[in-house]
Order: C-alpha cells, then structure tokens, then sequence
C-alpha cells in the first residue's frame, strides 16, 4: 500500500516493446543497446542488426546468417524498414516494383474499358507475387519480366514523362506559392492605401466643412464622395484589366487518348455517336412511307387543328407503335435464357418436363 493508500503492483510496468527487441544473429537487445538499428533485405526480409550486417556482409556477399535462408546477400541491398509489419514492407515493395514496370496510364487507352482491363492484369500479377503459390510466383514473376523486356522502351518513355509531369507539378506549386505572396502582398498595401484614403477623406471633410458657407456643408461633402468614387471606379478599372492581361491559365485535362481515325476520316463530317447507326433498319419509317398508314382514329387526328395545334403528331406515333412492334425481331430468347438453378432432384425433373399448358 501506499501513503495515499493506494496499492501499488509488485512489478513494474511492461517494458516498451523496442526494448524487447533482439537481435537473432547476435543475441543483442535493444535493452543493452538503445543505438541498435535493425535492417532488412528485400531478397529475404529476414532482421538482423546493423553490426551484424556489417560483420557479415562486409567483405562481399555472403549467405542469409538464418538456418533456414539459403539466399544470397549484398551489403547494398539492406535498408531500415519502414513499417513495423514486414509482411507489409514486402507487399509495398512488390507494388512499388510491379508499378515502374507496369507504368502506363489513362492516356495511353483508347477507351476506359482497356484501361480497367490493364489495371485488373496489374492487381492479380501483383497479388500473386506477393500471396500467390510458388508456380503462381514463378509464372508471375516470367510475366513481368516478359513485359519489361517487351516494352522497355515504352517504360523509360513514361518513367520520363512522369518526370515532366512531377517538375511541372512542382513549378506549378511554386508559381501558386509565388501568387498567392503576391495577392497576400497586394492586399495589405491595399488595406493600408484604403486606411490611408479614409484619412485624407476625413482631412478633406473636415476642411470643407470648415470653408464651406453657411448652409452648403451637404453640397461640399457630396462633392467629396463623389470625387472619392470616381476614384474607386478608375482604380477597380485598372486592376481589373491589370488582372485580365497577366493571367494565365494552369488547366490541365488528363483524360483517354483521342481514338485513332483511318485515312480519309478528316474529309468525313463529324460523327458525334462514334459511327453508330441509330436507323431503324426493318421498316420504313419515313414519311411518306408512315403517311400511308390510316386508321379511323389517326385520320381524325390528321384532319382536326384541335388536335394538331397541341403538337401531337400522328407520325410519331406510328413510328414508335412499329418500333416496339419490330424491336424484338431478330433476337432468340432461347440463346439469352441461362439454365436456372433448382434446389433438389424432383425440382430439376419437374422443371424438365413441364409444359405451357397447365390443364
């Protein structure tokens, strides 16, 4: 028990869990030692210590110090590991592998279905070289580095253009930041120049109603006011067309690329459906063709202003009257009918042998 009595636990405190650290080759804590620094290498991510990296693999490679490891290792190859997880640093440096060799981005698709189908190749590369079996490793593995040798040229191209993109990102940012201290400027003189202009506003009204006649203060101060005005009105002028000639635009439209056209499609109007034909091809639905329908009904219709000076037209209905007649021409349900799942045995045979006629 304590003075203030409260109990006190006969052991102290669970010591933090750096200090619990150890290392696996040498048997040092990070108790003993609070320098201790632990590194990794991606070919194995197996953890040792600093000082036992250096003693190992400093006089060239040298064999994993695990039991179980039989991998190679170079003292370049080690690093600090990121994250506290390792199964998570390998998985990062898997992606981070897999993207600069799969490198390509929404530009180079035509369409946005090609783009989702490359990143879906990408995902389940990457996740069977990182949770996959040993062949799916292997055959993974083949893959990329299949594809880096394919388009290798394609993938200094993007890695440069990403380059351009990250500078120009940069100069854009530090063009903003320049801007931004410039209006931050503008604004305090302007705050001080309004201060200033009240000042001498004041000092101008108090003169003039001390010069002015009996009588004719209101006239002076209104002559004041709309001096002050004009002023306003020439100064908002000025930044304005100040702000219009120095602006410049920072819209960047990212996006597909632009669908390649055959030769001789420049001369071709433009065609905003893509080459869709979207005319009725089973029935002739011009108009003298849909003129020639009569019905007693339509031709009243045809007849009377009644009905005519409201917008309806009879035309368009017959038009859509045939479409909905004819659009299911051509199709076989039997083909688009999938097979229907039934729960047991005498389900399956009665559905087999059932008939429309339920008499």
């Amino acid at each position: 028990m304590s003075r203030n009595g409260v109990s006190t636990s006969l052991h102290s405190a669970p010591a933090p869990p750096d200090q619990d650290e150890t290392c696996p080759v040498c048997k040092t804590t990070r108790y003993f030692n609070r320098d201790m620094e632990f590194l990794i290498n991606p070919e194995c991510y197996h953890r040792m210590c600093k000082t036992c990296v250096e003693r190992i693999f400093k006089d060239g490679p040298n064999q994993c110090p695990y039991a179980t490891c039989h991998k190679t290792l170079r003292l370049r190859g080690f690093k600090t590991a990121f994250f506290a997880d390792l199964s998570v640093e390998r998985e990062v440096d898997i992606r981070r592998r897999v993207a600069q060799v799969f490198n390509k981005v929404e530009e180079d698709f035509e369409t946005l279905e090609d783009y989702n189908e490359y990143l879906y190749m990408v995902e389940c590369l990457a996740s069977d070289l990182v949770d996959g079996t040993a062949d799916a490793k292997s055959k993974a593995e083949a893959q990329l580095v299949e594809w880096e040798t394919r388009h290798k040229a394609d993938i200094e191209r993007n890695k440069r253009l990403a380059r351009e993109t990250d500078d120009a990102r940069q100069r854009r940012m530090a063009q903003e930041q320049e801007a931004a201290r410039q209006r931050r400027q503008q604004d305090q003189m302007e705050e001080a120049e309004e201060k200033a202009s009240a000042a001498r506003t004041r000092e101008e009204i108090l003169d003039s109603l001390q010069n002015a006649d009996v009588g004719r203060a209101g006239e002076a101060i209104d002559k004041i006011m709309l001096k002050k005005r004009g002023q306003q009105k020439r100064t908002s002028a000025r930044d304005a067309m100040s702000a219009a000639t120095t602006g410049s635009s920072s819209l960047m439209i990212r996006g597909l690329r632009k669908k390649t056209r055959g030769v001789g499609d420049d001369d071709m109007p433009y065609d905003p459906f893509g080459g869709l034909q979207l005319a009725f091809e089973r029935v002739d639905l011009s108009a003298d063709a849909l003129r020639e329908y009569h019905s007693e009904w339509v031709d009243v219709t045809r007849s009377k202003n009644e009905y005519l000076a409201g917008g309806y037209s009879p035309e368009e209905y017959i038009s859509r009257a045939l479409y909905e007649a004819f659009a299911g021409i051509g199709i076989s349900v039997a083909d688009e009918k999938t097979e229907r799942d039934v729960g047991t045995a005498a389900a399956r045979d009665a559905a087999a042998t059932a008939t429309d006629n339920v008499f």
